[in-house]
């Protein structure tokens, strides 16, 4: 398992922290929809409470996490 995991990662701690930034925004983008879904109104508001607008935070993550894969993958290709 932690074979397949290194090898989608590219054996990169960096693109592997790329992949989890990229969860937890796009976690973030559709809590309203998770919150729903939960039944749990009151879950938007405090998870809103502790990091302000959810849909601005979960797109920053993504953008992050794009921005790092992507330097991270020129950086490989620059050492082969």
């Amino acid at each position: 398992m932690w074979a397949r995991i290194k090898a989608a990662c590219r054996h990169s701690l960096t693109i592997a922290w790329g992949y989890v930034l990229a969860f937890i925004g796009g976690l973030l983008s559709i809590i309203d929809t998770i919150s729903d879904a939960l039944g749990d109104p009151g879950l938007k508001d405090q998870i809103s409470a502790a990091f302000g607008d959810t849909r601005t935070v979960g797109r920053i993550l993504l953008l992050i996490s794009l921005i790092t894969i992507i330097a991270r993958l020129r950086s490989l290709r620059r050492a082969s």
